[in-house]
């Protein structure tokens, strides 16, 4: 493997910035359920991983998921430029 150019300071900083945007207010319960089934499925085809740190991957995962999580949010809420409004 090659030399790390982080410190484990520099994850625990890390993860802890990805953990306050994912845990942040969600205005629909199944949204966090759907975005992790997103990542899971998009994270899956990528092979990438098996290189990486399990501590990276983790915060890279969260970090990817909570980007689903607000997409989701975003189209149901119509704050999605291009598609309208999105309809009941």
């Amino acid at each position: 493997m090659a030399e790390e150019s982080y410190t484990s300071d520099d994850l625990v900083a890390w993860e802890r910035s990805v953990d306050v945007l994912r845990d942040g207010p969600r205005d629909d319960a199944n949204d966090g359920r759907a975005a992790y089934e997103a990542t899971a499925n998009l994270c899956s085809a990528w092979g990438g991983w098996m290189d990486m740190p399990e501590q990276l991957v983790n915060i890279v995962h969260r970090a990817v998921e909570t980007g689903y999580a607000q997409a989701l949010a975003d189209v149901r809420d119509g704050r999605v430029a291009g598609l309208g409004v999105v309809e009941e």
